[in-house]
């Protein structure tokens, strides 16, 4: 049988080049376990075999075309929303870049900014949004997964304000609250209210209008809770 006639068989079939000639990758890109099943039952770091549903048997969605390794690791985080919304059905390798040799634990090896480029719909969207340390928001093309600091949700949630109104003396830059150092801002846990420029210390309130007794005494405890703020206001 010619190479020819044995490629268009392999097409017919849906399948891939047994040997995988260099530079020549799968032909269907949907069908590797025809030929690799022996790989897929014999693997054991993982294994497999016993867990289909997080290691299936459609290869190329955790696999690159050209070597076993670097692969993605089993199961999506739960953190990051892909079962609905802009980033449901999107191919795993859509968002991470195997190339880049690093895990795809914490979307380390994301890409981000292949569908969010640098335009003025983006820049619109973080007017007044600042990043670590309160500095402004800056488009960064040379770190592809730079979005995930600030949303790694992958959603770009609004200010809850019904709860917390940026009104009056909290009309501020998000820095100026959120301290993005104590990790993602989930239901305000990486907001600090005692060391922002607005109340400097705990000592500042301690004897104030409201703040004295019992009750102020016991949910202020060390002063050490840079929310505890919260669980009055």
């Amino acid at each position: 049988m010619t190479r020819l006639a044995i490629v268009i068989a392999l097409m017919t079939l849906g399948a891939c080049f047994q040997s995988h000639p260099q530079g020549q990758q799968e032909l269907s890109g949907q069908d590797c376990y025809t030929c690799h099943t022996s790989n897929y039952e014999a693997t054991a770091a993982p294994v497999h075999r016993d867990a289909p549903a997080t290691y299936s048997t459609s290869c190329a969605n955790c696999h690159s075309m050209t070597g076993w390794q670097p692969a993605l690791e089993g199961l999506h985080n739960e953190m990051f929303v892909i079962t609905q919304g802009v980033h449901a059905n999107i191919p795993c390798q859509g968002c991470h870049d195997l190339s880049t040799g690093v895990p795809s634990k914490l979307g380390a090896n994301t890409n981000c900014i292949q569908c969010h480029p640098d335009n003025m719909p983006l820049t619109t969207q973080h007017v007044g949004v600042t990043l670590f340390v309160n500095q402004p928001y800056v488009y960064q093309p040379t770190v592809p997964n730079f979005c995930v600091q600030c949303h790694p949700t992958g959603l770009g949630e609004q200010h809850p304000e019904p709860a917390f109104a940026r009104t009056g003396n909290h009309a501020v830059v998000c820095g100026d609250c959120h301290d993005r150092t104590r990790g993602p801002d989930t239901k305000g846990k990486n907001v600090t209210c005692i060391e922002s420029r607005c109340h400097h210390t705990v000592r500042a309130t301690d004897g104030t209008n409201g703040h004295e007794g019992g009750d102020y005494d016991k949910i202020r405890g060390s002063g050490t809770d840079p929310t505890f703020c919260h669980k009055c206001h």
